[in-house]
């Protein structure tokens, strides 16, 4: 059994702050870091961990292979990511104390897949295998009208 992850790859800034920034406020933070993200990737990861053969389906810029080859360190297939000229989707999310997070989105290259990538992606499936899939990359009905087609299980996170 296999489970194809069509989902988002983000590259996420996380800053440390006192209090969220407000308009017109400039606001320094106490720590920055820089993170693989993105709910599809975190499930793909969280899969590979477990024990599973996960296979990704996503997009991401030319010039952020890094994350990528941190998907297959992993133990994540990544033959379905694909490099894009598109920026790679991104998060700037900021932390405070509390644990609190406020998030600003940019969906970049997770826009990216097309009707074709989904139909390779799902070429060589069998019954047995789940599709899993979230809000956050293109052509989400493809996805769920080809595992409908080819009556395979899905799993889907909004």
């Amino acid at each position: 059994m296999a489970i194809i992850n069509f989902g988002s790859i983000n590259i996420d800034h996380v800053y440390q702050v006192d209090h969220f920034v407000q308009p017109g406020e400039t606001l320094a933070s106490t720590h920055y870091q820089t993170l693989l993200g993105g709910k599809g990737a975190n499930q793909s990861i969280a899969l590979a961990q477990a024990g599973a053969d996960v296979r990704h389906v996503g997009s991401i810029h030319e010039n952020d292979a890094s994350f990528k080859q941190a998907l297959i360190k992993k133990g994540v297939d990544c033959r379905g990511v694909k490099c894009s000229e598109v920026p790679s989707g991104h998060a700037i999310i900021q932390v405070t104390p509390s644990g609190e997070n406020a998030i600003v989105l940019f969906g970049g290259a997770n826009q990216t897949i097309t009707a074709k990538t989904v139909m390779q992606a799902l070429d060589d499936t069998r019954p047995s295998d789940w599709v899993l899939t979230q809000n956050e990359t293109s052509s989400i009905e493809e996805v769920l009208r080809q595992a409908k087609e080819k009556q395979l299980k899905v799993a889907f996170n909004p």
